[in-house]
């Protein structure tokens, strides 16, 4: 086995189960097809999705199971089980009609009953994390055998969009099978069904011969948990992986330059952005926060330190969500300005924690330390203090960081929405709320008709910016690695969709 695959299954010292490719090589015998290997960050935490909605299953969730909708690469919202959708004119009832000849895995035939079901499981549930999606509903009702009508506590403008989350079960199977025995032994109406899982080694899947959208080109799929990012390069270069997704800036040239490698760059969803803590101390004070935000290089930022990895923005929402609005600029890199707006504050030269997670953002460390040193240059002194992400994520979801915090914000539902509830309505997660704008993200929400939503959601974006409510750095671009014989263009969201990859001999 190549030694850069196999020190990829080592985690904190202790080796794990040596990876073997007589599997690979049974999959190709037994299916004599095409077969892609892909590599993932982590091993998924489980295959139930009403009790897992981790980052990294997406990659199971979008090929094992269906969804009433399916969000393009371009945000819109498509059919998928669902053939069409009516909202109610008060946008409090919504009514889906259920395609017809759809199969789960098992042969069974998928009804508006499984549908009606899937969403009352969740909805019973209180430790399921996917509730989030759909914590308006109050109401599910099977019309008949193809349609369904969910009933709101408000009028909600996303609903449909939501529904791309939650992966439609087959009640019967579940019932029978039980949570925990489903969750080793799933069973989707998906392109792709799993045939094999081995924790911390691979996850094998099937083309579904008899999905409802033909079979894919891709008849067999593997993917592997490499957590190491050098060791999934070192994987691809050897020809052990055929697509290595999220590479970082410093091995992009890297593999550009490798004989049978390619590197493709996509629009990424993830906006990174300082956060402050408004409700005390210094950063309370706007001018001080509007110094900060006018001291920042973003250009250098993206073109040096992120190789071109980056686009500056002035909103926490990337050009692929809905809500971006174009016509607002990154803010301008003004020294100047900054030492004046600065000596205007009540800035006194204490010293402000800057905390962020090394690990979840590209050249964190060294993106923090060149917002340091343009803040020294105008007379802000900070503290870095670089984190393991989960120690940040506990801090930041319990609202704890005391001073200035580097993160980020990407919506897999591509709409606006996400940032606006989580980072700017009152008692969500962010430090600074306003009445305004909270009467402003209430009333995009129960707007349907596309151009009067995105004005709204620009006023909320302009509101932040003048009174550097956040300080938005830039739009994280992902690159991918694959090998020369891969035919895919990535997503936004970086998911891997199986049945989108191609492969040449």
């Amino acid at each position: 086995m190549n030694s850069a695959l196999a020190g990829a299954f080592k985690r904190s010292g202790t080796a794990l189960a040596l990876v073997t490719f007589v599997a690979m090589a049974g999959m190709t015998a037994r299916a004599a097809e095409p077969l892609v290997s892909a590599a993932i960050s982590a091993d998924v935490p489980s295959l139930d999705p009403i009790y897992d909605n981790s980052p990294v299953a997406a990659n199971v969730r979008f090929n094992l199971y269906e969804q009433l909708i399916e969000i393009s690469k371009d945000g819109d919202v498509l059919p998928r089980l669902a053939t069409g959708w009516e909202a109610g004119s008060d946008l409090r009832t919504w009514t889906f009609t259920i395609r017809d000849g759809v199969k789960f895995h098992n042969g069974q035939k998928l009804t508006a009953e499984d549908v009606a079901w899937t969403f009352e499981k969740i909805l019973a549930e209180p430790k399921s994390p996917v509730r989030v999606y759909i914590n308006k509903v109050t109401k599910v009702e099977k019309l008949d055998d193809f349609r369904v009508r969910f009933t709101l506590s408000e009028p909600y403008a996303l609903f449909a969009r939501q529904t791309g989350f939650i992966a439609i079960l087959p009640k019967a199977t579940y019932e029978v099978l039980g949570p925990e025995r489903f969750s080793k032994e799933p069973v989707g109406s998906g392109p792709y069904k799993l045939l094999k899982w081995i924790k911390d080694d691979r996850l094998e899947f099937e083309a579904f011969a008899g999905y409802w959208g033909g079979q894919s080109a891709i008849k067999n799929v593997m993917l592997r948990p490499v957590p190491s990012e050098t060791a999934r390069s070192s994987a691809l270069l050897s020809g052990d992986l055929d697509i290595v997704p999220f590479l970082p800036p410093s091995q992009v040239q890297a593999l550009s330059s490798r004989s049978g490698i390619k590197v493709e760059v996509a629009g990424g969803f993830k906006v990174i952005y300082l956060g402050f803590n408004v409700t005390a101390g210094p950063l309370s004070d706007e001018k001080l926060r509007l110094a900060i935000d006018h001291a920042i290089n973003r250009d250098a930022i993206t073109k040096s330190l992120l190789r071109g990895l980056g686009t500056p923005s002035g909103q926490i929402a990337s050009p692929s969500t809905f809500g971006f609005d174009p016509g607002i600029k990154p803010t301008s890199f003004d020294p100047t300005l900054a030492k004046k707006l600065l000596s205007e504050s009540g800035y006194k030269g204490e010293r402000l924690v800057f905390q962020y997670p090394r690990s979840y953002i590209f050249s964190a460390d060294e993106i923090a330390q060149a917002i340091a040193g343009y803040l020294g240059v105008i007379g802000i002194n900070v503290d870095l203090q670089g984190m393991d992400y989960n120690a940040f994520f506990s801090l930041w979801a319990s609202r704890k960081l005391p001073g200035i915090h580097m993160f980020s914000n990407g919506p897999l539902l591509l709409d606006a929405d996400s940032p606006l509830t989580s980072l700017y309505e009152s008692g969500n997660r962010g430090y600074w709320s306003d009445p305004t704008v909270d009467a402003l993200i209430r009333q995009q929400r129960g707007e349907l008709e596309i151009a009067q939503r995105k004005a709204t959601i620009r006023k909320i974006w302009e509101i932040s910016q003048s009174k550097a409510v956040y300080s938005v750095l830039f739009n994280e671009l992902q690159a991918v690695g694959m090998k020369s014989s891969i035919k895919w263009s990535p997503r936004p969201d970086g998911i891997l969709r199986f049945r989108e990859i191609n492969k040449s001999n």
